[in-house]
């Protein structure tokens, strides 16, 4: 790749990867938002590219794409609807914080570390290095992360599938939060019919 080529490249990913992060603070529909992480991990993806890093970067898609997005998409549409805002907090500020302190932190620490050469053999090295890695010493926790993932899939599976009288109670908690107007008593059952008075 030449250097007019790679200098576009790299930073026509870092502007969509910074522009998809700003998206996910500014989105206030969560789908929204996990759509546009997803943008932004292809992004993170596509800068390993540049840097001649493919298995961090197959290993991004895999992971982050494929498992980790996917399932907070998951989670989020087995969700009630009314709890698919994504509403201001207190601890907005606080997290402006920070990332502030940390956007801070890395721009010194990339802008005072002396970055050597990397030799394209010693990247094919790493490469094996770590794919003997993952099926050699750390397979267990590789397949360990693997059932976790769909624990927690299944665990948002089974805790959608309310019945009615859970349906009910969340109702009415969401009333109670002033989320939902609270139920009229005509619609109960015990409530009194008009005109059922004796005669």
């Amino acid at each position: 790749m030449s250097d007019v080529g790679f200098h576009l490249a790299f930073w026509s990913l870092a502007a969509i990867t910074i522009g998809a992060a700003l998206m996910i603070v500014v989105s206030r529909n969560l789908i929204h938002a996990v759509v546009y992480l997803i943008l932004s991990f292809v992004g993170v993806a596509g800068l390993y590219l540049t840097l001649s890093a493919e298995f961090i970067a197959l290993v991004q898609i895999l992971v982050y794409v494929g498992a980790i997005a996917v399932l907070m998409l998951f989670a989020i549409m087995l969700t009630p609807h009314a709890a698919r805002d994504n509403s201001e907090t207190q601890t907005r500020f606080p997290a402006l914080i920070i990332m502030g302190l940390v956007i801070a932190a890395g721009t010194f620490i990339a802008l005072e570390t002396e970055w050597g050469a990397m030799r394209g053999e010693a990247i094919g090295t790493q490469t094996k290095i770590i794919g003997e890695s993952l099926i050699n010493a750390y397979v267990l926790p590789f397949e360990v992360a693997a059932v976790l993932l769909t624990a927690a899939l299944v665990g948002a599976i089974a805790l959608a599938r309310e019945d009615e009288e859970d349906h009910e109670v969340h109702l009415a908690s969401l009333a109670e939060d002033g989320l939902l107007p609270p139920p009229s008593t005509e619609d109960s059952p015990g409530a009194a019919q008009p005109g059922g008075g004796d005669r």
